[in-house]
């Protein structure tokens, strides 16, 4: 990676199914922190669209004179292609100051009318530089979004970078690939609601950035919502971890703001020399982790009785 990478998380507060002023302000952000020098600019999930309700089936729709049925077909119409308006005025920016942007959206399938992707976006200097597709589907996002099936990492100016959306970033098995594809900087991209009837919500974003940096000796960056969508709160607390798990740039609020943070070579290097976590994996052992939940019918053999023999 580049000796030092000066990142940007954009705590943004999108607005629900205004992707034209969602744009119009992302667009203004990513301007301002690259114009201050900031290389990578990190926006969180489904920007330009804001995110489903009801998250949970049971619930009732959270937009205000909407049915269900009648925001998810709002959301659908909302989404975008890629490339699209959304991914356009970004790459302007990228093209402009030279720097690289990663976005969440809500992305169309390219072929089949009125299906979807909960998608990261990363947009270089160049253009569209490479699309992830978020690969566990949460709760009620299954009414929406077609799964992913492939973790990349894109090699560029600053570094290689690997992307996740959200839940997959509670699986560890999509980091230690992206790791072992080369990935020096992972992107993870949030829409966590503040839920703080579990424990220790407020830093429940940072644990899983910590753990997921350091078992595989990376930065990883969780940039996560701001706002209120219906009764949501979100979390906001983006936060930025070295190879060695530490904070080094965290949020402390839930409101909309930009947390900044230098990323450098030497501090991954100093990690991967002391600790060879890669030449001290033993895959052998892990084959459990690639078996199905649910196992094919076996019958088991018959017994026989003393009457048959």
């Amino acid at each position: 990676m580049k000796a030092i990478v000066k990142a940007s998380m954009v705590q943004f507060a999108s607005e629900w199914l205004q992707p034209e002023r969602n744009v119009e302000r992302m667009k203004r952000f990513a301007e301002a922190e690259a114009k201050a020098g900031q290389e990578l600019i990190v926006f969180p999930e489904l920007c330009n669209t804001g995110y489903i309700t009801p998250l949970e089936v049971e619930e009732p729709c959270g937009f205000p004179g909407k049915t269900y049925a009648e925001f998810a077909a709002a959301f659908m119409r909302a989404a975008e292609t890629v490339p699209g308006p959304t991914t356009e005025a970004l790459c302007e920016v990228a093209q402009k100051y030279g720097v690289h942007v990663v976005v969440g959206m809500a992305q169309k399938h390219p072929l089949i009318p009125f299906s979807l992707y909960n998608s990261a976006v990363l947009i270089g200097p160049d253009g569209i530089v490479g699309v992830h597709h978020k690969m566990h589907i949460p709760l009620n996002e299954k009414q929406y979004f077609y799964p992913g099936n492939a973790a990349v990492v894109f090699h560029t100016a600053l570094g290689a970078i690997g992307m996740q959306v959200c839940y997959d970033g509670r699986f560890p098995e999509i980091t230690r690939v992206l790791a072992l594809k080369g990935a020096e900087i992972v992107c993870s991209l949030w829409c966590v609601p503040a839920i703080f009837t579990v424990p220790d919500a407020e830093n429940s974003l940072k644990y899983r950035t910590y753990t997921r940096a350091q078992e595989n000796g990376l930065y990883f960056i969780s940039c996560n919502r701001s706002g209120t969508e219906g009764k949501t709160v979100m979390l906001g607390r983006s936060v930025v971890s070295a190879p060695d798990g530490a904070s080094i740039a965290m949020s402390q609020t839930s409101d909309e703001e930009v947390i900044r943070a230098e990323l450098t070579e030497e501090r991954l290097l100093k990690y991967r020399s002391k600790l060879s976590i890669f030449r001290d994996r033993r895959p052998e052992l892990y084959g459990e982790i690639c078996r199905p939940v649910s196992e094919p019918y076996v019958a088991a053999p018959a017994v026989a009785t003393r009457d048959a023999i």
